[in-house]
């Protein structure tokens, strides 16, 4: 970002902006948000836009970051419930949770997710393997495995990739002889079995 703005005014313009480009990649795609197209769409001018972007790519990389802040805040509810929970229902209810976020807004995030690939999404990425390897951590520390688990690390870190893959995967190129719930539901069981917690063996 070219300045921060720290004034409530200027915040307030910021936010508009990358909310604009939030929907004109959505809308549009993302070669269709140019810096012109995404201030006309915020109801200013150019020059405005550019007091606090430099390019038509800082602000789209505003826009994962934004989406970013919000799966963030997600994932730590839901880590804080998690001593309470089972590793089945913690998973379950996270993937849904984003799911629901992404879809949110005539699934505006959603759209911008499918172009993932073009966006630096590597970021997002990191930021959530992180956390949700902390998650399985609290679990594992208020809820140890009935038998001890070979390679615990290298599985969790197989896990949560594959989640976080498999979501974005379908996401940008979903398959048709697979539903949402199927996919939430294998995982979630997946980790049950990992964690010697799977009620159905």
């Amino acid at each position: 970002m070219r300045k921060k703005p720290k004034q409530q005014r200027s915040q307030s313009l910021v936010q508009s902006l990358i909310d604009a480009a939030a929907e004109t990649i959505a809308e549009h795609g993302l070669a269709a948000a140019t810096a012109a197209r995404i201030a006309e769409r915020a109801g200013v001018s150019v020059g405005s836009l550019y007091q606090y972007f430099e390019s038509k790519e800082q602000i789209h990389t505003a826009v994962i970051e934004h989406i970013a802040t919000g799966l963030r805040a997600l994932v730590h509810a839901q880590i804080e419930q998690l001593p309470q929970k089972g590793i089945r229902d913690f998973v379950q209810d996270l993937l849904h949770e984003v799911w629901n976020f992404l879809e949110a807004d005539d699934q505006r995030y959603l759209q911008i997710t499918r172009h993932w690939a073009q966006l630096d999404f590597v970021q997002v990425m990191n930021g959530l393997e992180r956390q949700m390897t902390m998650a399985l951590a609290v679990y594992v520390m208020h809820h140890p495995p009935r038998q001890p688990v070979e390679d615990l690390p290298a599985k969790v870190y197989i896990l949560v990739n594959s989640v976080l893959f498999t979501v974005v995967r379908y996401i940008s190129d979903p398959a048709p002889h697979v539903t949402r719930e199927q996919i939430i539901r294998s995982f979630a069981q997946a980790a049950a079995q990992l964690m010697n917690q799977d009620e159905s063996r």
